[in-house]
């Protein structure tokens, strides 16, 4: 859980671009290829995409993620749907070996990026936080960022 909260601090996210995905093709923990690069998005798709990683993975007792029911570390993108300061937004992340890796990106539902932050290891990179407003303009913080005045 400890994750989940420092994922929606740091605000996390990657990719971008558009792809028709279904959650079959995305999330299965069999595939020989994770999909740690996948770079292409969906938004009409995030939702259950959300909503399938959800009834897919879990956070271990160690804090990594795991394929539920398993010891198996998760390796694939990561995707959330989430309320932060009254707006609907979606973060994206990579995960690889079960920690949070690479670039992740918070978009707002229609698609314009709202925040992003490097991970390694699962921990924010000092210094990569950036956020936007709805007007595309860098600000400060992540609440300028989702204020929707």
């Amino acid at each position: 859980m400890k994750k989940l909260v420092l994922l929606h601090a740091a605000i996390l996210v990657t990719g971008c671009s558009e792809k028709n995905s279904t959650p079959e093709t995305l999330i299965t923990p069999s595939q020989a290829e994770p999909l740690v690069d996948k770079a292409i998005l969906d938004f009409d798709a995030i939702p259950a995409l959300a909503a399938t990683l959800e009834e897919t993975i879990e956070e271990g007792p160690e804090g990594d993620f795991i394929v539920k029911g398993t010891d198996t570390l998760y390796s694939g993108v990561f995707y959330k749907v989430d309320s932060i300061s009254g707006e609907q937004v979606y973060i994206v992340a990579n995960i690889k070996d079960g920690q949070f890796e690479g670039p992740s990106i918070m978009y707002r539902s229609n698609g314009s990026k709202a925040g992003e932050v490097e991970l390694q290891n699962g921990t924010p990179v000092e210094g990569s936080e950036q956020y936007w407003n709805s007007k595309g303009q860098k600000v400060d913080t992540q609440e300028e960022a989702l204020d929707s005045q």
